[in-house]
């Protein structure tokens, strides 16, 4: 799927996406969050969004397993997470299957609807408090909704950072859960393309070539961090969220 769908296209749209790649390892450096949430709906500007999903499931997963292992506590945050890993792999797998087989038009529509459906809940995140009672039952069921909007779209930030900030971790404690759950959902993800057929092996290689171009801008963001608000980067991201949504939709519907 990835390889044939890049050898199609013209040197002006691989050029395109290596910047795309580049402008998320600045987002990345930057603020330390915001992958997915820049470069999926940027790449679907140039390849269906299957397609993007599948480049950038690698360089997600190798993102994220430095920051899940630093530290220590590993192995006591598995133990609290485990509810929410079990559903969010859950999710993940259903959603990538609807990822491979909902016919494209349809998924336009509905990842549209998703980016703009995540630009305002990220404009107005929510500041809910869940007690160590409540996360038996609220965590499954947000790492269900995760995995099914990660499986279609790679994106499945937006609902478990709502969750880490309810439980009321502290800082380091909210970097290591994250980067632990989006390492599991990732991997799920990788997993279940690669099980459908949808990942061949020269598409694992393409996949992991993309990690380049992300490092490569990941040094540039780092320096802009002392120098540019964090308030423009998360403008940007909602920007492009809210555009990209818009541009799918208007693309499915006229």
């Amino acid at each position: 799927m990835l390889t044939k769908a890049l050898l199609g296209l013209p040197a002006s749209a691989d050029a395109g996406l290596v910047l795309v790649l580049m402008l998320g390892g600045v987002i990345k450096g930057a603020i330390g969050v915001g992958l997915a949430l820049v470069l999926v709906p940027l790449a679907a500007q140039f390849v269906a969004v299957p397609v993007a999903v599948a480049l950038l499931s690698l360089p997600m997963l190798a993102a994220n397993v430095r920051q899940a292992l630093e530290a220590g506590g590993t192995l006591t945050a598995l133990q609290r997470l485990a509810p929410i890993l079990a559903a969010l792999v859950l999710g993940t797998a259903i959603g990538a299957h609807l990822l491979v087989s909902v016919d494209r038009h349809a998924l336009d529509i509905v990842v549209g609807t998703i980016f703009l459906s995540l630009a305002a809940m990220l404009l107005c995140l929510p500041r809910v408090r869940i007690s160590r009672r409540a996360e038996r039952w609220a965590g499954p069921l947000v790492g269900l909704v995760a995995g099914l909007l990660g499986g279609v779209s790679a994106i499945f930030g937006p609902p478990l950072i709502a969750y880490e900030i309810g439980i009321g971790v502290d800082p380091a404690t909210f970097i290591k859960h994250m980067a632990i759950l989006t390492l599991a959902a990732t991997l799920a993800l990788v997993l279940s393309l690669g099980g459908s057929g949808a990942l061949s092996g020269s598409d694992l290689v393409i996949s992991v070539a993309a990690i380049i171009p992300i490092q490569l801008g990941m040094p540039f963001g780092r320096w802009l961090r002392g120098r540019v608000p964090p308030v423009i980067f998360r403008a940007i991201v909602l920007c492009t969220l809210a555009w990209a949504g818009l541009d799918m939709l208007a693309r499915a519907l006229f």
